[in-house]
């Protein structure tokens, strides 16, 4: 499992994306596409790339420091980003201390299925409108929203 960023093209190309990091009301804040670090997670023909952040306070995400229930710092599943098209990666590493990047190895698998379930559960909720879920600290900031015609809904 290898951290990457994004291509800067990735930016200009996603001012759509509301709940996107760093991007408000459609538009980018400035000095602010600082090339966050992604695991890249497949899911059928999709690829997702999930952030890693520092003050996650929620429970869609994998902490690779610290531990649900308290901010942490992890994987958030909420702010994952389709990529569409692999030039949008970069070839540059993004690099986090070894415990943490061996953390995220040893639990590529487990990561994998937590997210490939956060995703099933909103394509449910969504089709269901299910508002008690959809409107969850988990799904009602969730990238997903901008994914329904890629995600079949």
């Amino acid at each position: 499992m290898q951290l990457k960023k994004l291509d800067q093209s990735f930016y200009p190309d996603h001012t759509h994306l509301s709940e996107a990091l760093d991007n408000v009301n459609g538009a980018w804040i400035e000095g602010k596409t600082r090339g966050y670090g992604f695991v890249l997670i497949p899911i059928n023909t999709l690829t997702f790339a999930l952030p890693l952040r520092s003050n996650i306070r929620h429970k869609a995400s994998f902490p690779t420091v610290g531990k649900h229930g308290e901010t942490h710092k992890g994987l958030d599943f909420s702010k994952a980003l389709l990529i569409p098209n692999p030039s949008y990666i970069s070839d540059e590493l993004f690099l986090i201390p070894s415990r943490e990047h061996t953390r995220l190895r040893s639990k590529e698998h487990y990561i994998t299925s937590r997210f490939t379930k956060y995703v099933e559960r909103y394509i449910k909720a969504t089709v269901a409108n299910d508002r008690n879920i959809l409107n969850s600290s988990a799904y009602r900031f969730s990238t997903l929203q901008h994914y329904h015609a890629e995600l079949n809904i």
